[in-house]
């Protein structure tokens, strides 16, 4: 088995101690949440770690089962109802789950033990149940003594399998994921509540005013279409565009599409006769498109609605994968912080509204700053480093 070992995980004599924040890059929330914490971290305690994010199951060369993850969670994108039914059936068994994931992970377990043992960080921060799983494995199996601390990415209606007993220590963004965790069996005592980390381009994000220049974006009310990650919704993305474009007042639309080149094709045509129409793809510039937009629509990714929240932008939701982002569906709506938008239809009367009246935007903008994602994004790196201390 081949392996890549040439990202940052030192912490030899005379260096600084290392923490490695290990996830999957699927989707883009789980990336973001650990690029988050390490930013966190380094902003907080500047230059006392040496800090790595690491797609790790690949960067370790455990590319079959990493492939099949990633490939599964596509084609759950693609039918979203059978990710919510698989999730119910894992969720209704749990400790079935949990076995049957520490069988599939014994030889990512195995990889992270050779990995690590020679020269361990001071502490692992895993933000996807399956990497710590396998790490609890590794520690079980194969003698690995590194520290291990989960951050479950899901603010709503997490999943099963996040919740292994052997686990070290999980960190639930909410009170409600936290009960549900203990429901699936994991100790309450390893539990904490601290709150959810969004990345500090998010935080301190531009004017409207400066991001438009920036960008080079007329200065008229703008809708950013996001569909994640991977561009994929369950939502029709020329249907969504076409009704945004008919929307009154004449809105502009800034639409990324992530790594779906396919999409982004099928959509430059589109493009090229309508000059209130911009695609975009895989971009690191979300945070200024975020602020120089007026509304976000996008499906319930809870990374990309956390981000929107934290720039001050209503959330307007055209659909949901799994039973986690039906969660943040209801989140936005209850908290009064956006909409679901199932159809075209709907989609372009809530832009109609918000185009329509400013003082729509200003309540949300209001609204979202009793969510204190600032503060928690402090927190839970003061939280990670306790713990690497403790």
């Amino acid at each position: 088995m081949s392996k890549r070992t040439d990202f940052a995980c030192r912490s030899e004599a005379g260096d600084r101690p290392a923490i490695l924040f290990a996830t999957i890059s699927i989707g883009g929330g789980h990336v973001a949440t650990a690029r988050a914490m390490a930013e966190a971290v380094e902003r907080h305690y500047p230059g006392c770690y040496e800090l790595a994010v690491s797609d790790y199951m690949k960067d370790l060369g455990v590319t079959g089962l990493d492939r099949l993850h990633k490939g599964f969670w596509r084609r759950a994108l693609r039918f979203p109802v059978v990710a919510r039914a698989g999730q119910r059936v894992i969720d209704s068994v749990p400790r079935v789950t949990i076995t049957g994931q520490r069988r599939i992970l014994r030889g990512f377990a195995r990889a992270a033990a050779e990995h690590l043992m020679p020269s361990p960080p001071r502490l692992i921060v895993s933000n996807h149940g399956l990497i710590t799983s396998g790490l609890a494995e590794a520690k079980r199996l194969y003698g690995l003594d590194v520290p291990v601390l989960t951050f479950a990415t899901e603010p709503h209606g997490i999943s099963a399998y996040w919740a292994d007993p052997r686990a070290d220590h999980i960190v639930a963004p909410s009170e409600e994921v936290r009960r549900d965790l203990v429901r699936f069996g994991m100790p309450e005592e390893k539990t904490a509540v601290v709150g959810y980390p969004v990345g500090q381009a998010f935080l301190a994000a531009p004017t409207k005013a400066e991001a438009r220049a920036r960008l080079a974006l007329p200065d008229r009310f703008t809708c950013l279409v996001s569909f994640g990650g991977e561009g994929v919704a369950e939502s029709d993305p020329r249907a969504v565009v076409r009704a945004l474009l008919d929307a009154e007042p004449a809105p502009q639309v800034v639409m990324i599409t992530g790594r779906n080149q396919a999409l982004r094709k099928r959509l430059s045509t589109l493009e090229s006769r309508e000059d209130r129409l911009r695609i975009e793809g895989f971009t690191d510039e979300v945070a200024c498109y975020l602020a120089a937009s007026d509304v976000f629509i996008g499906k319930a990714g809870p990374a990309s609605v956390y981000e929107a929240l934290a720039v001050g932008r209503p959330a307007l939701l055209t659909g949901y994968t799994a039973l986690n982002e039906r969660g943040v569906v209801r989140f936005v709506e209850e908290e009064g912080l956006g909409h679901f938008t199932r159809t075209p239809e709907k989609l372009q009367r809530a832009v109609g509204r918000y185009a329509s009246d400013p003082a729509l935007l200003e309540e949300v903008a209001r609204r979202r700053q009793h969510l204190g994602l600032p503060s928690m994004t402090e927190q839970l790196a003061h939280h990670i480093v306790r713990y690497a201390t403790g």
